[in-house]
């Protein structure tokens, strides 16, 4: 199990093509559609202050996929399929490779900018830029949700529940932030075009906690 303490993230949801979906996840897993051959891009990057390997921050990309169905006391809120990870450090390249994630073997500057009203992450690697993610503020409240994260270990299927709790949390679908991609190894699964530019969900996380539980075969 790795758990991390985190002071600020935010993951956000964008259009991608549905054949770009399918051709990045494994044949086991299905691509979620907001509308027809509209799949699901999810950008999410965090500054994690305390972790088993120091602090670090942390890029990740993930096709959206179906959760598995849970029983009573808690379900997941999605399921993700990472495809492509950055860190800021070579131990936490480590842990993330330790968690079968595809990581990129360089690591990456991370900058987080807070305001009043949103949060900028911009990441370069290399000297070269890779994104640019504005996430906008709604309003606060505590929250945790369950989440589902798939993997594969060569031919083998993975799956970890993954609880991410935060004391200040803003959700919404106002479509005011903005993402911008740049051509670089780390976004070379993507047609960079074929990603709208403004999220139909941004996520703003404050002084948490994410816990990722042991790996699963499925």
């Amino acid at each position: 199990m790795s758990k991390a303490y985190f002071t600020t993230g935010v993951s956000s949801f964008f259009e991608m093509s549905t054949s770009d979906a399918r051709r990045i996840l494994p044949p086991h897993l299905h691509p979620v559609e907001i509308r027809p051959q509209q799949g699901i891009l999810n950008v999410s990057a965090f500054h994690f202050r305390e972790s088993r390997v120091g602090p670090y921050a942390e890029l990740v990309f993930s096709v959206v996929v179906p959760p598995v169905v849970g029983g009573w006391s808690q379900h997941p809120k999605a399921g993700f399929f990472p495809f492509m990870a950055a860190t800021t450090s070579l131990e936490s390249r480590l842990l993330m490779e330790e968690l079968r994630i595809p990581t990129h073997p360089e690591i990456i500057d991370a900058r987080f900018v807070e305001r009043e009203d949103h949060m900028r992450v911009q990441a370069w690697c290399g000297g070269e830029p890779v994104v640019d993610l504005t996430v906008t503020l709604h309003e606060w409240s505590a929250n945790s949700h369950l989440l589902h994260s798939y993997m594969m270990d060569g031919e083998l299927r993975l799956k970890a529940d993954v609880q991410i709790s935060a004391g200040r949390y803003s959700m919404h679908e106002k479509e005011l932030g903005r993402l911008t991609l740049h051509p670089h190894a780390i976004t070379r699964h993507l047609t960079l075009d074929g990603v709208s530019a403004s999220p139909f969900r941004e996520h703003w996380l404050q002084e948490g906690c994410e816990e990722f539980r042991p790996l699963e075969r499925i």
